[in-house]
C-alpha cells in the first residue's frame, strides 16, 4: 500500500485556482519582459557603427523579430506553436 499524504489544507476552488494562476503570471511577467526588452535593445546596438551588416541581415532580424512578436501574440489569442530558432544570411 501506499503512503497516504497528511495534507491538513483544503483543496482549493476553482476561482482561487484561477487567482493563484493570475498571482504567478503577475509575478513571473515582469522580470521575464524586462529581460526580453533589454536582449532586443542589444540588437538594435548591433546597428552602431562598430559593426558591419547587409541589408539582408539586417532584414532577416527584424523580420525574426516581428515573427517571434507575432508568435506570441497568437498564443495570447489561443494559438499555440513555436517558430524554430534564428539564422543570420551570409
Amino acid at each position: 500500500m501506499g503512503k497516504q499524504r497528511n495534507n491538513s489544507t483544503p483543496a482549493l476552488t476553482d476561482a482561487q485556482k484561477k487567482q493563484v494562476k493570475r498571482d504567478n503570471f503577475a509575478r513571473v511577467l515582469p522580470p521575464r519582459m524586462d529581460k526580453a526588452l533589454k536582449a532586443i535593445r542589444m540588437v538594435g546596438e548591433c546597428t552602431l557603427p562598430t559593426y558591419s551588416y547587409t541589408t539582408e541581415q539586417a532584414q532577416a532580424i527584424v523580420d525574426k523579430l516581428h515573427g517571434t512578436v507575432d508568435e506570441v501574440k497568437a498564443r495570447f489569442a489561443g494559438v499555440q506553436g513555436k517558430t524554430g530558432g534564428f539564422k543570420l544570411p551570409s
